[in-house]
């Protein structure tokens, strides 16, 4: 007896197609029918008068089912799907729309997509087209209720459909219905070109477990002999690097902080830990369009009406603004350097806060005066609001430069991107001389959270800037210069780590300078291996990861115990004062403890009570 009939087939370059027919009854093969319509080849999938048509640049479909896709990062999510985790896809019924008052049903169950909108908007790699026929004594509305009350949990929650796993799916289907003469026709379409694109990246990526601006060039150049559009390649490149185990659990614990503020206003203390956790991505050099899109979702009208009045500074920001509209005075008379400044600082106070009211202030501005504008044709006060944003664009583009070096291990500078902040700084300096260091420079000496080689790599760079501006240095010396520490940098975390490696399997005595000596030889030999035998290791390289080895075993073994078992946050404080290690590196150290001693996370982290103005601040792109 035939219970499954499955077809395979390309329906074009781009697109092939994985049709199953199952059910617990006989069926007959012929449930499909291929013909030429101008000279074009259309294939069309039938059950009981129901049907789905792949026409050249569209499908058909119609009757009692829907469409199904994995989720991938990156695409818009329902708040709904955001705050349960066990949610892994996309399900849309026939003749469903959201109403103001939840999901609205029609009786009218025909429709069409194209490809490009299918691939666009569901998954970018497979999406799944299904029919169901049961003998239920309902109209075609009331089957398309019950069959999300019966299918509607297996179908955003299973993996299977992640999997292109169609037997188990069509299986698990037929079961939740659990009628024995239910059919079901499942039609999986997949594209080709951006499968290809997916395996490649996914390939490259799980090598290194990195992603650098240098592996993003390479994928790219793929990615452009393959003719992916620019959308997709971002968000497939965003999506692997989402499923990987270690930066999901970054990503997962942003998103439930932001599924919070759904229903209660964020405080400080979590606010500071989105920002810590963005700091914590950089490391990992995780594109920070991750937590972008996420930061979308939250909406921003509720988060208006949470606040009880706007802030201060959006007051000041507004009033500055609406002298563009409601002064007689000349737009340059009413907003002048003194403003722009003020303008700047209240940008980088909104972006501390994460503050959406700025966006909708400065949206609400440039509508507002594109508007006059194309009424009264004078477009002076627009020029200068857009003027005014070219400034809010150079404050951003210093600051990815900045934040770079300053938060990311090992990073290194281009010329190009030396010769990109001086002319931002050189416009901003304009505006006002000391806005560069205020808003980007200080707080980057004052935050925990930025990296002990970072700093120096950012205080050089200063310095380079001003001998530079004096023509005592030119760009390409001052490039080599900062990435020398980043070289530093890079031996000294390779040090450390084979130093690990060494003590996890041979015992030395740190004790004894014999031993030192001897761990010492053994070190720069494999330095040696690594870099080259004409690598010079810089000196005191050894000597610096050691002495940061012996602080973080005494560290593990006997200070994060006493701070868990006291609750003594002083301890823990005082210890990354005296040590100087980088407090990612601490939090690091917790975590492995913890999971190694079964220790359950607190739902606030132990940092949670640091004050807000110390924690990372400003690290978004």
């Amino acid at each position: 007896m035939i219970k499954d009939i499955r077809l395979h087939g390309r329906h074009s370059k781009e697109i092939e197609f994985f049709a199953n027919l199952a059910g617990e009854k006989p069926l007959s093969s012929h449930f499909y029918e291929i013909e030429k319509v101008k000279d074009e080849r259309e294939i069309s999938f039938f059950l009981a008068g129901n049907y789905i048509t792949l026409e050249k640049d569209k499908i058909i479909f119609s009757g009692t089912g829907g469409i199904v896709s994995e989720y991938m990062f990156g695409s818009p999510l329902p708040l709904n799907d955001l705050t349960h985790k066990e949610i892994q896809n996309r399900l849309l019924l026939f003749g469903t729309r959201q109403g103001d008052k939840g999901l609205e049903f029609s009786p009218n169950l025909r429709g069409e997509i194209t490809y490009k909108e299918l691939f666009l908007e569901g998954n970018a790699i497979s999406n799944i087209f299904f029919l169901v026929k049961a003998n239920w004594p309902y109209s075609l509305r009331r089957t398309q209720e019950v069959l999300l009350k019966i299918l509607g949990k297996l179908l955003k929650r299973t993996s299977y459909v992640g999997e292109e796993n169609d037997d188990a799916l069509s299986e698990s289907i037929l079961k939740e219905i659990s009628d024995p003469d239910a059919l079901l026709l499942m039609v999986r379409l997949k594209h080709k070109t951006n499968s290809q694109f997916y395996k490649f990246v996914q390939r490259h990526y799980s090598k290194k477990k990195l992603w650098t601006d240098e592996d993003e060039a390479f994928v790219m150049k793929f990615a452009d002999e393959i003719n992916i559009e620019e959308y997709q390649r971002r968000r497939i490149v965003i999506d692997i690097l989402y499923k990987s185990q270690e930066n999901r659990a970054i990503v997962d614990e942003y998103k439930d902080i932001l599924a919070f503020a759904l229903n209660t206003p964020l405080d400080s203390n979590k606010i500071a830990r989105l920002n810590s956790l963005r700091n914590l991505a950089m490391r990992h050099n995780l594109p920070l369009a991750l937590f972008d899109t996420l930061d979308n979702l939250i909406p921003k009208a509720k988060d208006l009406l949470q606040k009880e009045k706007e802030s201060p500074f959006l007051r000041e920001m507004r009033s500055i603004f609406e002298g563009l509209f409601l002064s007689s005075a000349r737009p340059r008379e009413v907003i002048g350097k003194e403003e722009i400044s003020k303008l700047l600082k209240i940008k980088h106070k909104a972006h501390v806060n994460r503050d959406n009211g700025f966006e909708h202030i400065l949206l609400e501005t440039g509508r507002i005066l594109d508007e006059k504008a194309a009424e009264t044709e004078d477009f002076e006060a627009f020029e200068l609001f857009t003027e005014i944003v070219t400034y809010f664009d150079r404050l951003d583009n210093a600051m990815n430069v900045i934040n770079h070096l300053a938060f990311l291990e090992e990073a290194e500078i281009s010329e190009d991107k030396i010769r990109s902040l001086l002319g931002n700084k050189k416009m901003l300096d304009e505006i006002d001389p000391k806005i560069l260091g205020e808003l980007l420079i200080e707080p980057i000496y004052n935050n925990v959270y930025s990296l002990r080689f970072g700093k120096k790599k950012v205080e050089l760079l200063m310095n380079t800037i001003k001998k530079i501006e004096k023509n005592e240095l030119n760009i390409t010396q001052a490039a080599f210069q900062i990435n020398s520490i980043a070289n530093a940098e890079r031996v000294h975390n390779f040090i450390l780590q084979k130093i690990k490696d060494i003590f996890s399997r041979f015992y030395f005595d740190l004790g004894k300078p014999s031993h030192i000596s001897i761990l010492k030889k053994e070190i720069f030999g494999l330095v040696k291996k690594n870099f080259g035998e004409e690598y010079r290791v810089p000196e005191g390289a050894f000597e610096s990861a050691l002495e940061q080895f012996i602080s973080e075993n005494e560290y593990l073994t006997s200070i994060l115990p006493r701070v868990i078992k006291e609750n003594n946050e002083g301890l823990r404080e005082q210890f990354i004062k005296e040590k100087n290690i980088d407090r990612s590196r601490i939090e690091e150290i917790e975590k492995e403890y913890k999971r190694g001693n079964d220790i359950e996370e607190a739902s606030e982290d132990s940092f949670s009570n640091l004050n807000f103005d110390e924690l990372l601040k400003f690290t978004d792109n």
